[in-house]
């Protein structure tokens, strides 16, 4: 799970930070259907934003992929939707993380209703303000500040309801293929390659499942477990390599 959601003083600050900027910027625009459309673009990268940079706590100490690739191989598995599809604990694993998505989809649909829904309205609001203010650019401003807060209530709420009924999430990242060197381990992302550097955070927790054939790099944060799983076809050779070059000695 995302430092994003992990936070909710966090979630609640950087949330009206945007809605002011968005609302300057509309009220710059004036009210329109240009406007209109910005705005929605405007949240949707920032939603992508939050989620690629705001990641939860993250298993291994800081490295680029580059810098992982170029030292000395030690294990690489590729082509591992075979490995996972056979994994039947797989499901019960992501229950949590397929109801909160469920959540919080039923909450973007809700949201976006919402937008489109009130915003031919948004002159009604502009000529009540009208009554209690003269200039027109304050005015631009706080209809449109009103209309993304009623927004921001509704994906706040959807957040909250979601963590409540859901509990503790556990949120699996599960890679097609990766290569593990002495210096952490590279896979494909969503967008680019991510890499998760040795030695291993110290909470980080390293387990294998000889017979689902898996290893599983385990960190937790306030509401959620998040794991790295990297199946393999020997997950027993895979977990002590991690142990030898991923952990720190104790001295």
């Amino acid at each position: 799970m995302s430092y994003y959601y992990e936070n909710t003083w966090f979630r609640i600050v950087t949330g009206q930070v945007y809605i002011v900027i968005y609302s300057l910027l509309a009220a710059w625009l004036g009210i329109g259907w240009k406007t209109f459309a910005l705005i929605m673009i405007l949240i949707v990268a920032t939603t992508v934003l939050q989620s690629r940079f705001m990641k939860g706590k993250q298993p291994g100490s800081k490295v680029s992929p580059d810098d992982v690739m170029k030292s000395r191989k030690l294990y690489e598995e590729k082509n591992l939707r075979e490995i996972q599809s056979k994994d039947e604990g797989l499901i019960e694993d992501m229950r949590s993380q397929l109801k909160l998505s469920t959540y919080m989809f039923a909450g973007t649909f809700i949201g976006l209703a919402y937008f489109w829904v009130v915003w031919p309205h948004l002159p009604d609001l502009h000529e009540y303000l009208k009554g209690f203010i003269d200039n027109g650019f304050i005015i631009n401003f706080l209809a449109f500040l009103l209309y993304l807060e009623g927004f921001f209530i509704i994906s706040q709420a959807t957040i909250s309801v979601a963590l409540w009924k859901v509990g503790r999430v556990t949120t699996l990242v599960m890679p097609n293929e990766y290569v593990v060197t002495v210096k952490g381990i590279v896979y494909r992302g969503l967008l680019s390659n991510t890499a998760i550097g040795f030695p291993l955070s110290q909470d980080a927790i390293v387990k294998f499942d000889d017979k689902r054939s898996l290893v599983d790099i385990v960190t937790e944060g306030r509401r959620s477990v998040n794991i790295v799983r990297l199946y393999s076809r020997n997950p027993k050779r895979l977990y002590e390599i991690i142990r030898k070059y991923g952990l720190e000695k104790e001295s």
